[in-house]
Parts: C-alpha cells; sequence; structure tokens
C-alpha cells in the first residue's frame, strides 16, 4: 500500500513590499516565491495521521541557480523521513518539484505557503 505524505510549509517570515514584475513567466513568478525565503512550520499529514511534531524543526531552502538542466538547489534541515536527501538539485515539471534523486512532489505554492504532496 502506497502511503502518501502531505507537507505543508509555512513561511516563517512575511514578505514586506513584495511584488511581482509583469514581464514574468508564470515559472519565473513560482521561482522567486519559491526561493524568496526559507521554508519552515511543517504541518504533516500522512495516513497514520498528523505527524506534524515530528518535523518541527524541519526547514527547506531552495534557490534558484540554473545548471545541468535543473533550475536550482535546495539544502534540508532535519527531513526525517521524508527527505532523506540533505541537498540536491530541482526543477519544475508542470505541477511537479523534482529532485535530482527522482523524487517527485505535486506542489501548491503561493507567498506564504507551499504545500507538496508525494508517495
Amino acid at each position: 500500500m502506497k502511503n502518501i505524505l502531505k507537507i505543508t510549509i509555512l513561511l516563517a517570515l512575511i514578505q514586506l513590499g513584495a511584488c511581482s514584475d509583469d514581464k514574468d513567466s508564470g515559472q519565473d513568478a513560482q521561482t522567486k516565491m519559491l526561493t524568496a525565503e526559507p521554508w519552515s512550520h511543517a504541518q504533516v499529514t500522512h495516513s497514520d495521521g498528523d505527524l506534524s511534531a515530528q518535523y518541527e524543526d524541519f526547514v527547506i531552502v531552495f534557490t534558484s541557480n540554473s545548471a545541468n538542466g535543473f533550475d536550482g538547489t535546495f539544502i534540508v534541515s532535519n527531513g526525517g523521513y521524508a527527505f532523506a536527501e540533505t541537498s540536491g538539485q530541482w526543477k519544475f515539471d508542470d505541477s511537479k518539484i523534482i529532485l535530482d534523486s527522482g523524487k517527485e512532489m505535486e506542489f501548491e505554492l503561493t507567498e506564504n505557503s507551499l504545500q507538496l504532496d508525494f508517495t
């Protein structure tokens, strides 16, 4: 049976004065939002229930620096079972973020929250 893990990460710091440039493509705007600040304060749900207590110190940081077919790099702190990898490269593919480890995560992104769904 596949277990689906959903991580909703709220931005620890509210961005003041954030604005989008009309010339940005949709992906450029998403990249700017994703890489603007570290993501923390994870709310983790699993078929076993709420696992948020296991991810109290979780933080993921995305940076934008395209190379080797990827859109940037990432670093994870206290990723627990959800993120065995502590760093690597990432890229957008339609409604997914794909890591260089092969992990594919569907995502929803706003200026204040990032939701990652993966199996």
